[in-house]
């Protein structure tokens, strides 16, 4: 009696389009592959599916497949299908990688299109070069959009995305819609006024103004929702609202019909630039970019300390920040000493600089900052001071470094993407626990619930294959302060290689 063979089958689809019909692309795939495997004795079907439905085959993070891998190492499948080679991936060195996994734990790989036999040396170079034409194919792919849109810019036409408030698309081109234009017109003028986003955006709230609400092609229904202080700035400065549109930093006459006028666009510009400085509850780090550890010549980052309800200011050295080694007994610097010496050196090169320059005393924190950026070219912590670099030379400032009281707690780095982070590990941990008990379904019955895309759910959901240290500091603010969490779209299979990829980025 034949051995029976554990199928599991493997689809993808690069987008979601019409993956919310009834048969789509990836049943499409799912059936070829049944039939093949139905036409091998003793081969069965596994119930269970490994779909990864608006995933590119750039890489390798795409939960579906993740969860294949792991079933691979537990023993529980004998044979991969896939439709076709270009489905487990469109990265030469990836699906050798794939392919190799799947022969160092005795799993059979099969492409139902394109068969050929990946364990002797002809079927591998058949492999590497269907690999190869596929990524050629993708990378061809990549830029051919590319250049179509940029060209399509040029030419001042709309190429979708978000639709911006003040405007509807009638065959591919923005109109005016004039309630939503009167509503643009009312934000720039009160921001000239106010000259404040967050105070503008509580006044729109307060008014009962919403953001641009619009139905997507799938018929999920987006927008709707109260203003913001990063809404009301993305407004400002959109040119599309001077009759422009915007490809990188290059602007271009665009097709459509203007909101507001140009002189008036500029000026909100200008203001946004020349905004005097407001303390905040989190201050700018004066000295980013640098401040150096003298020990072990890493970079130093503006963190926050949290004691007896109070928050600190503090710089401290990258090294010391992720756990690795730093000899400085000044890894640790309180930030307003040090950046009040800095300010006094500054101050008296800026008296030279210039001799009709205005009054140090009578800049404002942005201008003051400047001037440090263009004055002072690096600042070295040493164990008793600190070294202050400029054009005409160096200068040695003798200061106690030392901190009062215990080593304290870093809770909070510099910026506010920490807030970001933790909730998106908190709800990447929440979504796969109702998934699992089956309070949602599936994916698409969970984005319906709570009114948020289907692959902005899987992108979330993907933090769940983090390593534990990356969650865990994550969680108490201990990650490293460049971590943002679009670095996490792409996450290594290997816990080490991810500690390797995210805590390079502080150093």
């Amino acid at each position: 009696m034949l051995k029976e063979v554990r199928c599991g089958i493997y689809t993808r689809k690069s987008n979601e389009d019409g993956l919310e019909q009834k048969f789509n692309s990836l049943d499409a795939q799912r059936v070829a592959c049944e039939k093949y495997i139905k036409s091998r004795e003793g081969w069965v079907v596994l119930a269970k599916r490994y779909d990864d439905g608006g995933f590119s085959g750039k890489n390798l993070e795409r939960p579906a497949i993740k969860e294949l891998f792991e079933d691979v190492k537990a023993g529980e499948v004998d044979c991969v299908v896939v439709y076709t080679l270009d489905r487990l991936s469109r990265e030469t060195k990836d699906s050798i990688e794939v392919t190799s996994f799947f022969r160092r734990h005795r799993v059979n790989f099969i492409a139902v299109t394109q068969i050929f036999d990946n364990n002797t040396p002809m079927g591998k170079f058949v492999q590497t070069v269907l690999s190869g034409a596929a990524q050629l194919e993708r990378e061809m792919i990549v830029e051919r959009v590319k250049n179509k849109i940029a060209t399509s810019k040029e030419q001042g036409l709309w190429m979708g995305g978000t639709l911006p408030l003040g405007y509807d698309v009638k065959d591919k081109e923005l109109i005016i819609n004039e309630k939503e234009a009167k509503t643009v017109k009312h934000i720039f003028e009160r921001y000239m006024e106010l000259k404040s986003m967050a105070e503008l955006a509580r006044e729109l709230n307060r008014e009962g103004h919403r953001t641009k609400r619009f139905e997507a092609k799938s018929g999920k229904v987006y927008g709707g929702e109260i203003f913001k202080k990063a809404t009301v700035r993305r407004i400002i400065t959109n040119p599309i609202y001077m009759g422009k549109t915007r490809h990188y930093e290059k602007q271009y006459e665009g097709k459509h019909e203007a909101i507001i006028e140009e002189e008036k666009w500029k000026k909100a510009q200008e203001l946004i630039k020349n905004q005097p400085y407001r303390k905040a509850k989190y201050e700018e780090a004066l000295l980013k970019g640098i401040i150096k550890c003298k020990s072990c010549n890493a970079n130093m980052t503006l963190t926050y300390a949290k004691k007896e309800n109070k928050r600190y200011r503090y710089y401290v050295c990258n090294n010391h920040l992720v756990g690795k080694s730093c000899a400085s007994k000044s890894r640790n610097i309180v930030a307003g000493e040090v950046e009040k010496e800095v300010m006094k050196r500054a101050e008296h090169l800026y008296k030279n600089w210039q001799e009709k320059a205005e009054e140090w005393k009578n800049l404002n924190f942005g201008e003051q900052k400047e001037a440090v950026k263009k004055l002072i070219k690096g600042v070295t912590v040493k164990e008793d001071g600190i070294v202050v670099s400029s054009e005409s030379g160096e200068i040695f400032i003798a200061m106690n470094l030392k901190k009062k009281g215990n080593k304290c707690t870093v809770v909070e780095p510099e910026g506010k993407t920490n807030n970001a982070l933790l909730k998106a590990v908190v709800r990447a941990h929440l979504w796969k626990r109702q998934l699992e008990e089956g309070k949602y379904r599936s994916v698409k019955e969970l984005s319906v619930k709570i009114n948020i895309g289907t692959r902005r759910i899987q992108q979330i959901l993907r933090l769940n294959y983090l390593a534990p240290k990356i969650k865990e500091d994550i969680v108490n603010g201990r990650q490293p302060s460049s971590l943002r969490l679009a670095d996490l779209r792409e996450i290594p299979m290997l816990w080490s290689e991810q500690v390797e990829k995210f805590y390079k980025l502080a150093s």
